[in-house]
């Protein structure tokens, strides 16, 4: 266990850094981005366009991944290596197709989909919007080609190059940005994405290959059970497309509100996705492998540990992240894309949207860990049961929220559906998965709220430090980042004193290397 333990750590710190510069460069895509165009009705346009390939690129690439790994940690248990081989790469010849086949239907039926997600649209931008679905349509072929590499090699433990392929189409993403965007305008953001995905999918190509895999090139592309891959990836592709219907309709109510908010609800989700992609993404992916080889293996005992581990750290990262984009979510913005194009209302737009889409953090971190345990085990009918609770739930909330709220009602309706889906996944865990010990993780959970509370305050007292001159980006990262690293220390420091146990572990750790490096000096 403790084996297991260690390496589940080693990967989820090593896939955190490398998605940490992912992300920091995705920041600096988005900075220059927003410099280029901020909240302007041609950034709105390229946003509605890109939104469906998009969406159907992290829908087939999530729901491959999900299904494949389980796939092959049985087929790799129960029969030998080739067969598991085999088996994965008829899946994978599927899965491509059924790609193939999306980019063409999208590809065909693009200006009506423009019209279905945003009928608001002025028609002066239609074609410009075609364009971009059109052309981003071949992104969904790559997202299959990606996943399948990523998901054999994680399913073999190799965690490192998969995390890294995102580095290099980012870097490609600005670099066309800031060589053409003065030419084609956010055809610049369009080409750069399309040629970024294509050089990842080389990337991680590369060490696939040393797999061994091609030689199975030549599998059957259906297999007897082809059938039950079918109607199971139906299942995982309605359980996955879940999180896109948010933002097709979020994207739905914005195309009626004034010029700026389809941008700005691009901008506040790209910020609300870097915890979640450097600790829940991180963590989740570590520890799925891990998962489905106990589930293959009937050991109750293993995946409950697992699985206790990964909603505990997952609260742990969680809630102190919430306080910080609460609090500081105004000069967070302002010190991120404050420049160019991107004025005071889009900053206060932009913030306000953060503010209320960071509510729902906690449910997004353990939807992804629970999430992984469910597909692991096979439960897909309480994923299904789920998605549907949350999508209701999206869909009901919404028109009331922006009626109440305006465009903040978006935030808030996504951050109480996601807070839902998460309870629920947590009340059938220990009747339908695997036994947790919820009187533990309650209590666990009340300590973290009083950790919580008091490093809210100790964020609303220091926001007031913070330099009035929002002009000046040294003194406002300066500022905004002793202001946001004291809150984290107060946060730690009550957690210490609550006797959180992972925060104890953390202090022990770092004793026990501070003894070793004074003895070895």
């Amino acid at each position: 266990m403790n084996d297991r333990s260690d390496s589940i750590k080693k990967a989820t710190v090593g896939i955190a850094l490398l998605v940490l510069v992912s992300k920091g460069l995705g920041f600096l895509r988005e900075a220059v981005i927003a410099c280029k165009f901020g909240t302007g009705i041609e950034y709105d346009v390229y946003l509605i366009g890109i939104s469906i390939p998009a969406a159907l690129y992290a829908l087939f690439g999530y729901s491959f991944y999900n299904l494949l790994i389980p796939d092959y940690s049985r087929a790799a248990v129960h029969h030998d290596k080739r067969s598991a081989m085999a088996k994965v790469l008829s899946e994978f010849y599927f899965a491509l197709f059924g790609s193939l086949a999306a980019a063409l239907l999208i590809i065909v039926a693009a200006p009506y989909l423009i019209h279905l997600i945003a009928p608001g649209l002025d028609s002066r931008h239609l074609p410009e919007a075609v364009l971009i679905v059109r052309v981003s349509s071949s992104i969904i072929i790559l997202s299959v080609l990606e996943s399948f590499f990523r998901s054999v090699l994680n399913s073999e433990k190799r965690f490192i190059i998969p995390a890294a392929g995102p580095i290099l189409a980012n870097i490609v993403v600005i670099s066309s940005v800031i060589l053409l965007a003065g030419r084609i305008s956010t055809k610049a953001i369009l080409y750069g994405l399309v040629t970024g995905y294509l050089a990842q999918v080389a990337f991680v190509f590369v060490p696939f290959r040393r797999i061994g895999f091609l030689k199975y090139i030549h599998a059957r592309v259906f297999e007897r059970n082809i059938g039950r891959f079918f109607v199971t990836a139906v299942i995982i592709l309605i359980i996955e497309g879940a999180s896109q219907v948010y933002a097709v309709v979020d994207r739905y109510f914005a195309s009626f509100m004034e010029a700026g908010v389809v941008s700005a609800l691009g901008y506040a989700y790209i910020l609300l996705m870097l915890p979640i992609s450097i600790f829940a993404y991180a963590l989740s992916t570590a520890i799925f492998p891990f998962l489905s080889d106990a589930f293959v293996d009937n050991d109750r005992s293993r995946s409950g540990y697992l699985l206790s581990r990964g909603i505990s750290i997952s609260l742990l990262l969680a809630l102190p992240v919430t306080v910080i984009f609460w609090v500081f979510a105004d000069q967070i913005v302002m010190l991120l894309f404050r420049r160019g194009a991107f004025d005071l209302e889009s900053v206060e737009i932009t913030s306000n949207l953060l503010r209320y889409f960071a509510l729902g953090l906690v449910g997004q971190f353990l939807l992804w860990i629970m999430s992984r345990a469910y597909y692991a085990a096979k439960k897909y009918h309480i994923l299904m049961a789920q998605v549907a609770v949350m999508l209701i739930a999206k869909i009901a909330l919404a028109a009331p929220a922006v009626n109440a709220f305006g465009y903040i009602g978006l935030a808030i309706s996504s951050s109480i559906s996601y807070t839902l889906g998460a309870i629920l996944l947590l009340i059938f865990a220990g009747k339908c998965l695997t036994p947790i010990d919820a009187r533990r993780l309650l209590m666990y959970f009340s300590k973290l709220a009083v950790s919580t509370a008091a490093g809210w305050l100790a964020a609303q007292f220091l926001k007031g430090w913070i330099v009035a001159d929002k002009e000046s980006f040294f003194e406002l990262a300066v500022s905004l980042g002793i202001a946001v690293f004291a809150s984290l220390v107060v946060f730690i420091a009550v957690s210490y004193l609550m006797n959180i146990a992972d925060v104890r572990n953390l202090s022990g750790i770092w004793r026990r290397k501070h003894k070793v490096d004074a003895n070895s000096r």
